[in-house]
């Protein structure tokens, strides 16, 4: 596992990027965030990236509580917990007949979690998992997932990803958005925000 930190001298935001949590899927984010590392940092923040968190481990899902128990869980929890980031990524990837459980109207009802929403060419977005939320305070945490085999939506992950690094907080980060994906970021920020506060109800 590499981690890769920018730091300038002043910064007022730390931004945590994180890939390959589980299974092999560490050998599709990391390409990408080693891309998104090499083009360079932000003047206002502090990039923690990990392009894979693991490359190659069982399958466990990160909606499940056993996940934060595993040694890769818990070596995330202990990232996070270190460097106390105030914007949290996870970049994940998916099998093409895994589209319909993503994006499934009552994934709420069966997972627990609202269903992620196309933002284009097969890029999904979405909340983090709900154990995370419980845990840590972040001001905005997503999950962006692609599709392992599409390289042609890397670019589109790429945006986004690079949209959060020069925003100077959460709002900025989602006007930007819905400038070029209206109605997708629309939709999936509806379904957080409810969601969100839904987390901290119950907490």
């Amino acid at each position: 596992m590499n981690i890769y930190i920018y730091q300038p001298k002043n910064f007022s935001l730390t931004k945590f990027f994180v890939g390959g949590l589980h299974g092999k899927e560490g050998k599709a984010t990391q390409p990408i965030l080693k891309k998104f590392v090499l083009e360079g940092g932000s003047t206002n923040s502090r990039l923690i990236v990990i392009p894979a968190l693991c490359r190659k481990r069982k399958y466990v899902s990160t909606l499940n509580k056993s996940y934060y128990e595993t040694r890769v869980g818990r070596k995330l929890l202990g990232l996070i917990q270190k460097y106390k980031p105030n914007i949290y990524v996870e970049l994940h990837c998916y099998r093409k007949d895994a589209y319909k459980l993503l994006t499934d109207p009552k994934r709420k009802e069966k997972k627990g979690v609202p269903p992620l929403v196309e933002v284009k060419n097969g890029v999904l977005i979405g909340s983090v998992s709900p154990h995370l939320l419980s845990k840590f305070n972040f001001d905005f945490a997503v999950v962006l997932e692609f599709p392992c085999k599409k390289p042609d939506s890397q670019e589109i992950i790429l945006d986004l990803l690079r949209t959060i690094k020069n925003a100077e907080n959460p709002k900025e980060i989602l006007d930007s958005w819905s400038l070029k994906y209206q109605c997708s970021i629309g939709k999936a920020s509806r379904m957080y925000k409810d969601w969100r506060e839904n987390i901290w109800l119950k907490s």
